[in-house]
């Protein structure tokens, strides 16, 4: 539902079903996204104006975050770092660990107890 259109859709049909949408705090507060022209009936065009720009800006947050994202990825890739979580059991000890567990012979080590 990220897309200008199905907003603006979502508005009027909030408007069709006299439901009000209204920012009660902030820079937009008090105004009604659902109020459209008295005579025309159409979605009142600083309204449409509002939520297009709210909806681009929002769009420019996500793609520039997935940008910095993947550039930090590479970035990290270009030093040898693989990302993701770091494995507990060192490498060459996977196989032993994997082995004793099957077994049975696996004790937990003990650490702090959390209630569950």
């Amino acid at each position: 539902m990220r897309g200008t259109q199905r907003i603006l859709d979502v508005l009027d049909v909030l408007h069709r079903d006299r439901l009000p949408l209204r920012i009660h705090d902030g820079a937009f507060s008090a105004m009604d996204l659902t109020a459209h022209h008295p005579r025309t009936g159409e979605l009142l065009s600083t309204v449409k104006f509002m939520v297009q720009t709210l909806a681009a800006a929002g769009k420019l947050q996500r793609d520039l975050q997935r940008e910095l994202t993947y550039d930090g990825l590479r970035a990290a890739e270009a030093k040898g770092s693989k990302g993701g979580r770091r494995p507990t059991i060192p490498t060459g000890n996977t196989d032993a660990v994997r082995t004793a567990y099957l077994d049975g012979s696996v004790h937990r080590r003990p650490g702090p107890r959390t209630n569950r």
